[in-house]
């Protein structure tokens, strides 16, 4: 089957990359998406294990249209009675980008009608809509004159794993924060440190990134196991080699600090709900305060928003680079920031810079290396006589 894995902009490559370990196949990068073909154990490990989706759907059809009478007679040849019954509910969720329709509420009506009326002319009824908890989800997406409508095999949004009961003010989305570690390529060889945590999503997608915990519980009510096509015996599967694949033992330090009491109570709450309070140390701290480290990696998201003046703004961009070079030599260092113009005033030249979208917030991704001497030096330490290596 075709299937789609939706995301957030900025994140399409390393989704990619994580549909190729789960054994996707035909990888195609699209905005803000991924598609890429599998079969249904692939569909299960997606919504499981894939860490920066959102949503993953199964590809049905695509056509164009000319108006909404066309729409509803494609929607009318297909044979939906294959994939539900009279008594199960369905429900339809639109997206409209198009000069000529531009309602979605009707795309969806008009969609529900054809559905209705082929189950009305082959059976006499109809099966219910249900826009709570439907046991079929009818995704329609329309981009100027064509059609593609997929099943939504996940429901609930895929950012939203359970454990982040406790908030901060801008909180970042779960499949950000997995997003920045994975791209960071930290997998648990150094110790981690997130010295603005927050409410300690980067710290919790970490561990479990480290320790391979599914960024899904097993038990999530996912809507594929709605589907009449379930196989549950080939999920418990699925769930079962995810079991296995834990591993817990050999995590370094981990620790997460703030300033706020706040987001530190919001972090310890999170953190315990995750169950992950063994291995994550969370103190309130100010970064300018802390003694510092070396050979760790630090990933953060320092404040940039209206409730700081932008000369504050700059100045405090200015002393994050002051500190780092300071207190935290020979540390990787990657920090995102919605405020472009402050991260000019960190004073140090990324060695990767990239684009992503915080929220609605164009943004930008950098890391730092915080060599001890010079970048020479560091590489005559890692590769030996500078002059003998050329």
């Amino acid at each position: 089957m075709k299937i789609i894995a939706k995301t957030l902009e900025g994140l399409e490559q390393i989704l990619a990359d994580e549909i190729r370990d789960i054994g996707g196949e035909n990888i195609e990068i699209l905005n803000r998406a991924v598609a890429f073909t599998g079969d249904i154990t692939t569909l299960y490990k997606a919504n499981l294990l894939l860490r920066t989706t959102i949503k993953v759907l199964v590809f049905l059809k695509e056509f164009q249209i000319r108006n909404e009478n066309d729409l509803y007679d494609e929607v009318m040849k297909l044979p939906w009675e294959d994939y539900f019954s009279l008594d199960q509910t369905f429900a339809i969720d639109s997206v409209v980008n198009s000069s000529q329709f531009n309602h979605a509420n009707f795309i969806s009506l008009k969609t529900k009608d054809a559905i209705v009326d082929r189950f009305r002319q082959k059976f006499g009824s109809r099966p219910s809509v249900d826009t709570t908890d439907p046991h079929l989800k009818i995704n329609v997406h329309i981009r100027e004159n064509t059609v593609t409508l997929s099943f939504d095999s996940s429901g609930t949004s895929l950012h939203m794993r359970g454990y982040r009961r406790a908030q901060v003010d801008a909180p970042m989305n779960e499949v950000l924060a997995a997003g920045l570690v994975l791209i960071s390529g930290w997998k648990g060889e150094t110790p981690l440190i997130d010295p603005m945590c927050g409410s300690g999503t980067i710290l919790c997608e970490a561990v479990k990134i480290a320790a391979n915990i599914p960024p899904q519980s097993f038990d999530r009510n996912f809507a594929f196991k709605k589907w009449k096509t379930f196989d549950e015996t080939m999920w418990n599967l699925v769930c079962e080699n995810a079991q296995k694949q834990i591993n817990l033992s050999a995590l370094p330090k981990i620790q997460g600090f703030d300033i706020l009491p706040k987001a530190v109570k919001a972090s310890q709450i999170n953190v315990e709900t995750a169950g992950l309070e063994k291995y994550i140390e969370i103190a309130e701290e100010d970064f300018f305060y802390q003694e510092g480290t070396e050979d760790a990696t630090l990933i953060f998201n320092p404040p940039y928003d209206e409730r700081l003046r932008e000369n504050d703004v700059t100045e405090l961009y200015r002393q994050i680079g002051d500190k780092l070079k300071l207190c935290f030599t020979n540390c990787d260092v990657w920090i995102i920031s919605g405020h472009l113009e402050a991260m000019k005033n960190v004073g140090l030249r990324p060695s990767v810079r990239k684009k992503m979208l915080n929220g609605s917030i164009q943004s930008l991704y950098c890391k730092y290396e915080m060599y001890k001497g010079t970048k020479k030096s560091k590489w005559i330490n890692k590769y030996g006589n500078a002059e003998t290596n050329n």
